[in-house]
């Protein structure tokens, strides 16, 4: 019997679903970081160790990975020829990569029409409208991930800079921040020196909680970040008449704070990523079975 493998692989880790032709799961694991735009090595060694470790929980030999099927829905993979690259290395008898969008969606609203905002330390917008699927965003830190925790933390550092310079008026929130680095602009700026998006993204549960004390830069930033994630929800086919997720760690904090028109309209998520990478692998590889 061959067996069937949903991973999910971000830049901060890797979640693999050990499932059975029918879907049903047996075993679950979590690896370290398998975006393969940025590391490509060390996300094709999480990907496969976790994939074995989730056979070895099943209680089925590792030997059983060169006869599984799996589809991938890994960071970074719309992204060059990464893909290719890593389906030619994979151990897998058949595999399909496809962006960690893809997975969410499916999981989140199955086939149907629908969309998705997923907001965690980046983000992503993705929808279906009439079986066609349309991302928005998704483009990583430097030029995307608008509304992520990533650009809040970011924008919040921006920010407290300014008040400093006095090119705007302090609040709370950035008096708080500057605190942290005795006052001084240059601590600040040297310790964020080597940040990556999820240095950057442990700052914004500040934004989300001073904003609940009526911040004016919590505010601010929440407001502008806010309009782009509306547009985006919009962009990628948002409609009343079809299923909409809200999905993310950052994405949980918004709910309350986006316009009505769209939260009026959520609804829980059918599964998660993981299921949503069996599913599609279910289809590609056994629906005539």
């Amino acid at each position: 019997m061959s067996y069937i493998f949903g991973v999910d692989g971000g830049g901060t880790g890797c979640r693999v679903g050990l499932a059975d032709q029918q879907g049903h799961i047996l075993s679950r694991c979590t690896g370290g970081p398998a975006n393969i735009e940025t590391s490509f090595s060390e996300a094709e060694n999480n990907i496969v160790s976790t994939c074995k470790k989730a056979l070895i929980k099943a209680s089925l030999s590792e030997s059983l990975l060169s006869d599984s099927y799996a589809v991938l829905g890994l960071a970074g993979s719309n992204m060059g020829d990464f893909d290719k690259k890593l389906t030619k290395r994979l151990p897998f008898k058949k595999n399909l990569i496809v962006n960690d969008s893809a997975i969410t969606l499916e999981g989140a609203i199955g086939p149907s029409d629908g969309c998705i905002a997923a907001i965690g330390t980046g983000s992503v917008y993705i929808g279906r409208v009439n079986g066609t699927v349309k991302q928005i965003g998704g483009w990583g830190f430097t030029l995307g991930d608008d509304g992520s925790g990533a650009k809040l933390g970011q924008n919040l550092l921006r920010t407290a800079i300014r008040c400093e310079e006095k090119l705007q008026k302090h609040s709370a929130l950035t008096i708080q921040l500057m605190g942290e680095f005795d006052n001084k602009i240059i601590n600040l700026v040297k310790a964020s020196y080597g940040f990556k998006p999820k240095d950057f993204s442990n700052y914004a549960p500040l934004v989300f909680d001073f904003h609940l004390k009526g911040d004016e830069n919590a505010e601010k930033i929440l407001r502008s970040e806010i309009e782009i994630i509306e547009k985006s929800i919009v962009s990628a086919g948002f409609n009343k008449s079809y299923p909409f997720c809200l999905l993310g760690g950052v994405g949980t904090f918004y709910k309350p704070l986006i316009h009505s028109n769209f939260s009026n309209y959520l609804v829980e998520p059918l599964g998660d990523p993981v299921q949503g990478a069996i599913n599609m692998c279910i289809e590609e590889y056994f629906k005539d079975h």
